[in-house]
């Protein structure tokens, strides 16, 4: 039985109205009946409203309410350190869920062959959750690796190298986000656990399971329809700026193939990484960010590992001389970007 199989996790922080969402999409799926974990960080909103409420909705629900605010990354780090069930689902708290295709999932879940299902296709929920923003060739990610293994009845099951080398960029893009994904939970090792935590101050605790399933070559099952689909936000701007791209980098240290590497490096960038460092250094500068200079110092130490010690020196330099620009011109420059 399903409810037998895996485990949903959900880390929080003062966000009831999605929660309440969130819980009312499970309440009408066929994981009802699975052991539900909300582990709260200690919000100060409505969420413990939200939680007493569906306590009475669902059989087997849980409430880990944290004693002070621990920060999101360790909030989800906790929830695949403490995943007993043979799978971990860890939800985000305000996606949009939809469960009315889902039969091969649960089958894949209930099989337990894959060490990982993906259920996503980085996609976004768009106006009344409409399913919006196809990733590739304006089609989910299922439909393009039918279209490139046509003649495999079984085109759905792949390794995580081989999904990764047809995908490309968008396996990372995919797997970068939480919900997508549920994993094994004997996956979950000391080795996995140790990294995960060394990675919570990347952004990424979950990036040790993303490696070892592409450094290990481990079987995965994309699903034939999705599930889980982004909701925007609207602070993706900040999210997603320098901090973000100097810790996403340090992650791909990680992965061990290099064609993989420049996989998920394509990921972090809209253009060639000459460009896109110059942009984010400047623009950084420009808006006064006051952890530029840690960013680039993070970036340089990446560099070296992910480059080489000659094409690594290179860029080294470059970083450092684009961190010394002048911050007036910097700030031209933002200004002309913005439009003011």
């Amino acid at each position: 039985m399903i409810e037998d199989k895996i485990e949903i996790m959900i880390p929080t922080y003062n966000r009831a109205k999605y929660l309440n969402n969130t819980l009312n999409y499970l309440l009408n799926s066929p994981f009802k009946d699975c052991k539900i974990t909300i582990r709260d960080n200690y919000s100060n909103d409505d969420t413990e409203k939200i939680c007493v409420k569906y306590s009475e909705l669902f059989k087997n629900l849980h409430i880990i309410r944290n004693n002070k605010n621990i920060g999101g990354n360790e909030n989800v780090y906790l929830c695949y350190a403490e995943a007993t069930y043979p799978y971990v689902w860890v939800l985000a708290d305000n996606d949009y869920l939809n469960f009315d295709r889902c039969d091969d999932f649960v089958e894949a879940i209930d099989s337990e062959k894959y060490d990982l299902i993906i259920c996503n296709s980085a996609r976004y929920a768009g106006e009344n959750n409409q399913n919006s923003y196809p990733t590739i060739d304006d089609e989910p990610i299922s439909e393009y690796i039918k279209r490139n293994k046509p003649n495999d009845p079984n085109y759905l099951e792949n390794s995580a190298q081989e999904l990764a080398s047809i995908i490309k960029e968008h396996y990372f893009r995919i797997a970068g986000f939480i919900s997508s994904t549920i994993y094994k939970t004997s996956l979950i090792d000391t080795e996995v656990l140790i990294t995960a935590s060394n990675y919570i101050s990347r952004s990424y605790p979950q990036f040790s399971l993303i490696s070892k399933s592409l450094n290990e070559n481990l079987l995965t099952y994309k699903t034939k329809y999705d599930v889980v689909f982004l909701k925007e936000n609207p602070k993706d701007s900040e999210v997603f700026g320098f901090e973000w791209f100097s810790r996403y980098y340090e992650c791909l240290t990680l992965i061990n193939d290099k064609q993989l590497r420049s996989y998920a490096e394509s990921h972090s960038m809209g253009k060639k990484a000459y460009y896109e460092i110059a942009a984010k250094i400047i623009y950084a500068k420009g808006e006064q960010d006051p952890n530029v200079k840690v960013c680039v110092i993070s970036l340089i130490e990446t560099m070296y590992l992910l480059r080489g010690w000659f094409k690594g020196a290179l860029y080294q330099i470059y970083i450092m001389i684009l961190y010394f620009i002048p911050q007036i011109l910097c700030k031209h420059f933002v200004k002309i970007r913005s439009g003011k």
